[in-house]
């Protein structure tokens, strides 16, 4: 019989930091869909791509004053990736309101988003990070 390698659960001492991360993770989802939001689709007129970008980069904000909370040596280079790729979409969220003010090739800003968002698969991988080296508490329930 083969044994079973498993991954040790998540220690008491870094259940915060979990928390921490999963508050990043959720509030990048909640600006990423609010981005998403504003593109055309069918014949629903859609809210200005600029209060897309602009929830976009309150998601960033409140995110980078969350990411002390899960800074741990153990996840040093998921932690480093995810706060670069915070100010690599950043960088990108002026060429959005560009190509939006100078065209309307649905193709074009499509680009221009996903030049944004694509750094921000960062912190899928982190979550991966977690995972792979802890069993991570299942419930979203925090424990006071």
């Amino acid at each position: 019989m083969a044994l079973i390698n498993r991954k040790p659960p998540l220690p008491d001492d870094l259940h915060d930091a979990w928390w921490s991360f999963l508050d990043c993770a959720a509030v990048i989802e909640g600006g990423v869909r609010q981005l998403l939001a504003c593109l055309p689709v069918g014949r629903v007129e859609p809210a200005p791509i600029g209060i897309g970008v602009d929830a976009l980069k309150g998601a960033i904000d409140d995110c980078r004053g969350w990411m002390p909370g899960w800074k741990l040596d153990e996840l040093d280079e998921a932690w480093d990736e995810a706060e670069r790729a915070l100010a690599a979409s950043e960088s990108h969220l002026v060429n959005i309101r560009e190509v939006a003010a100078t065209t309307s090739e649905l193709e074009e800003l499509q680009d221009a988003i996903q030049s944004a968002l694509a750094p921000l698969d960062r912190f899928a991988d982190a979550e991966k990070a977690w995972r792979r080296r802890w069993r991570v508490p299942r419930d979203s329930a925090r424990q006071l």
